[in-house]
């Protein structure tokens, strides 16, 4: 008798484990004083299953300015910031040339090679053609709107590999932090906080107003991030917010992107909504292959009655546009100039 993939295949075994997963913490809220409620019961798992729970403080923010460019309407400086545990973060800062004070945007690049092409620098012509056409240079884009931009190098790409390979580090990385007790994600949202302490210090900014955003990997970490870090207070996350289900569980991912448990606790609709009332701009292309736009709708209507319960329904909005998996400069540029 011959067996096949049919009879001992185990995706209707994981179908099953997804329908049948009771989600104990859905957004079950049915007033503002019970969603803030079960926020703040959310936001501590998010934290513990990220692998930020019980951790020493993060240094006091101190960094060693490395570099300085002219780039026309803004100043490139790199500087280096002290994360611990003998970790060293690079931030680039564009500086622009306009008056101060200024509002601080933090940038955060997807699965480059490196923060370079968020920064608008790409090694030879044709490279820059080809992400110029999809926005990727967002972080260059908003400094030139004279923004103050914060672009940290995430763990895993350009500068920041480990020693078992020499152009991304995400998979030896990943599971290496497993192996502690942490994810990759959740040491990405600890250097985001403290570029955000330092940034944040900083005599030169609008006080109280701190924008974020990224495209692809760099909105994983944007919503991650925000949904924990209350210093955001508006959030532009680029082409992830979808159903883990159409997304992560069902196309080939990195593994960047899977933080043990959540599923037991929530989908993306309700991590989402630990940030309202801030406002928040989810960035979505009609024709991302790796994050279907049907499932994205789908999560944003869990989003949408957060935002509701909250009273800011205005605060919360879909931006979808005609391409695949790409940043779109005028929606976030819109949104940063209507609530930051």
């Amino acid at each position: 008798m011959k067996y096949d993939v049919q009879t001992f295949g185990l995706q209707p075994h994981l179908e099953h484990l997804y329908a049948t997963q009771p989600r104990r913490m859905a957004l079950r809220a049915e007033t503002a004083e019970q969603l803030c409620h079960w926020q703040a019961e959310l936001r501590a798992e998010v934290v513990r299953l990220l692998g930020l729970a019980g951790r020493p403080p993060l240094p006091p923010p101190d960094a060693r300015q490395l570099s300085s460019r002219d780039c026309g309407d803004y100043v490139e400086e790199l500087h280096a910031l002290d994360v611990g545990e003998r970790a060293q973060l690079p931030v680039y800062l564009l500086r622009p040339k306009t008056p101060p004070p200024w509002k601080p945007v933090i940038v955060f690049h997807g699965h480059n090679p490196s923060v370079q092409y968020v920064l608008g620098n790409y090694p030879d012509a044709e490279t820059e053609r080809e992400h110029l056409a999809r926005d990727v240079n967002y972080a260059q884009a908003l400094a030139r709107q004279g923004y103050l931009v914060c672009a940290p190098e995430q763990r895993g790409f350009g500068t920041r590999l480990s020693d078992q390979h020499t152009t991304k580090s995400c998979r030896h990385l990943a599971f290496s932090y497993l192996l502690e007790g942490r994810t990759l994600l959740g040491e990405r949202c600890r250097d985001g906080m403290q570029a955000i302490d330092w940034l944040l210090q900083r005599d030169d900014i609008v006080p109280h107003v701190l924008g974020a955003t990224g495209n692809s990997g760099g909105g994983t970490t944007t919503l991650w991030l925000a949904a924990i870090e209350e210093r955001i207070s508006v959030a532009v996350p680029s082409c992830y917010f979808c159903a883990f289900k159409d997304s992560i569980l069902d196309i080939v991912h990195c593994e960047c992107n899977y933080v043990p448990g959540i599923l037991e606790l929530a989908e993306m609709g309700e991590l989402a909504a630990l940030l309202a009332p801030r406002p928040m701009r989810v960035i979505a292309g009609e024709r991302d292959p790796i994050f279907p736009i049907e499932a994205v709708r789908e999560q944003y209507r869990t989003a949408e009655r957060a935002w509701a319960l909250a009273g800011a329904s205005e605060r919360l909005s879909l931006a979808v546009h005609p391409g695949e998996h790409a940043y779109h400069h005028a929606s976030s540029q819109d949104w940063f100039r209507r609530w930051l």
